[in-house]
């Protein structure tokens, strides 16, 4: 079907998504995706860098890559480029104005992908490792964007334990330790073992530990 559309040059037209429903003029520079004829989104002015979230790393609840991409964000925006958002995560710290200049709201697909990249032309992308092929789908509609593979430098290695543990996301603004969530590791049946590779979300922290990883240091 992505193969019948570009042959006919069916391309998507984006809208962008507005709190109001209209009944104020306002602009949330989020878009989504649809294929009519009207297109409410021009090409960001200026230099721009796009970011493809989700991340490098898969395990957890992906808080872990919502920080790197937001660290990446602050990186071009700190040198004056235009930041552009693709991601399939609502909830992500991408949608926020003070990372993302503009946001598109699409699925992690080579066909939504090269749809943004064909209008923004970005100068710089950065696409999470394992999914060279959205660089790949880049470059084929915008040759003149230098495609940047988000590398997950601390490879995960799986280590079999008797004894389980738990891994805490939490958010300290200075004086409080928010929870975010807390990810366990799972048996094993077969060997009666814990796996760092195998984990499952949410898991429980005893409420006497809990204190103890939320108080401040």
């Amino acid at each position: 079907m992505a193969d019948l559309r570009e042959e006919n040059q069916l391309h998507r037209v984006y809208k962008e998504v507005v709190p109001s429903a209209g009944e104020f003029d306002e602009h949330s520079h989020r878009f989504y995706a649809t294929f009519e004829t009207e297109n409410e989104s021009d090409a960001t002015a200026g230099p721009r860098a796009l970011i493809v979230g989700d991340g490098p790393r898969k395990l957890g609840n992906s808080t872990a890559n919502d920080y790197v991409l937001a660290m990446i964000a602050r990186e071009p925006k700190h040198h004056q480029y235009q930041v552009v958002s693709h991601s399939n995560n609502p909830n992500s710290l991408l949608m926020t104005q003070w990372l993302s200049d503009k946001v598109y709201l699409e699925p992690m697909t080579e066909e939504a992908v090269a749809s943004v990249a064909r209008l923004e032309r970005p100068y710089y992308a950065f696409v999470p490792a394992g999914k060279q092929e959205l660089g790949r789908a880049i470059e084929r509609v915008s040759p003149t964007t230098k495609v940047v593979v988000i590398e997950a430098t601390q490879i995960p290695k799986n280590v079999v334990s008797s004894i389980p543990t738990l891994e805490f996301n939490g958010l300290f603004d200075g004086q409080v330790v928010y929870q975010l969530g807390v990810i366990g590791e799972l048996k094993d049946q077969g060997v009666g073992k814990y796996q760092t590779l195998a984990k499952r979300y949410p898991a429980h922290l005893e409420s006497d530990l809990a204190i103890k990883v939320t108080a401040p240091t």
